[in-house]
């Protein structure tokens, strides 16, 4: 028998190749089910993935120092997901992570409520209600054609993914969509399912990265902190269940 969850997809990402067998239920219970696989990957729903919702893995970084900080840990981990030779794609991640917490620093409202909270939180501690980045992510996709069961050639990989309120939004690179031939392919095939595709001109710097920052954040909205009364770390102490 077969059970159909709605409203859920399963997004592998932080690696170039994948297969289906590699994500399996590695249990269940009374609480939920429980996934596991070799590489990351992520279930999204209707709303907006959030950097604290990821599960970061810290294998093969180097040392960290002393002072720091959490974000930095996270954005080290961020970089080891990309492509060796994706430049762009870690000048993306480095860009956001600060773009993020300088706009953090300039909202009025965050502050105050920062401030009625006695210090137990800071301002910065919300960077992770931000929507998280998922480096090498492949979104569903398909080409159609042939009937046949669903398979990985009907993921598209792309050089970046968000997930916000409930829509997927790619970022391409050149190190993702080499050819103009293979980025319209891309396109063609994300825009297909409703997927905005934003291509990041490496030649632009950092100027051309916070223009694509303000698209994404215009898309989820200037408050996006708001979502979580009380800030959530990105360390959950549990397995991804549903």
């Amino acid at each position: 028998m077969d059970l159909r969850v709605n409203d859920l997809q399963c997004v592998p990402y932080g690696m170039d190749h994948w297969q289906m067998d590699d994500i399996r239920l590695a249990s269940f219970s009374g609480r939920g089910l429980v996934f596991s696989a070799v590489n990351p990957f992520v279930f999204v729903g209707p709303g907006t993935l959030r950097l604290h919702q990821l599960r970061y893995h810290f294998a093969g970084l180097a040392g960290s120092n002393s002072g720091e900080r959490t974000s930095d840990l996270i954005l080290r981990s961020l970089h080891a997901l990309c492509s060796p030779w994706d430049g762009p794609s870690r000048l993306f991640l480095t860009v956001y992570f600060q773009e993020i917490e300088q706009r953090l620093s300039q909202d009025e409202a965050l502050l105050e409520a920062a401030q009625r909270l006695s210090g137990l939180y800071h301002w910065q501690d919300w960077l992770f209600s931000a929507p998280a980045a998922l480096p090498r992510a492949h979104l569903f996709a398909p080409d159609f054609g042939p009937a046949r069961p669903v398979g990985e050639s009907d993921f598209v990989q792309v050089a970046m993914a968000f997930r916000i309120k409930g829509r997927f939004m790619a970022v391409l690179t050149e190190a993702s969509a080499p050819t103009p031939k293979e980025a319209r392919q891309k396109r063609s095939r994300l825009e297909a399912q409703d997927i905005e595709v934003l291509q990041l001109d490496s030649t632009g710097g950092t100027a051309a990265v916070i223009r694509l920052i303000d698209r994404l954040l215009e898309a989820e909205g200037p408050g996006f902190w708001q979502a979580d009364p009380i800030p959530l770390g990105p360390f959950a102490p549990n397995a991804f269940s549903i």
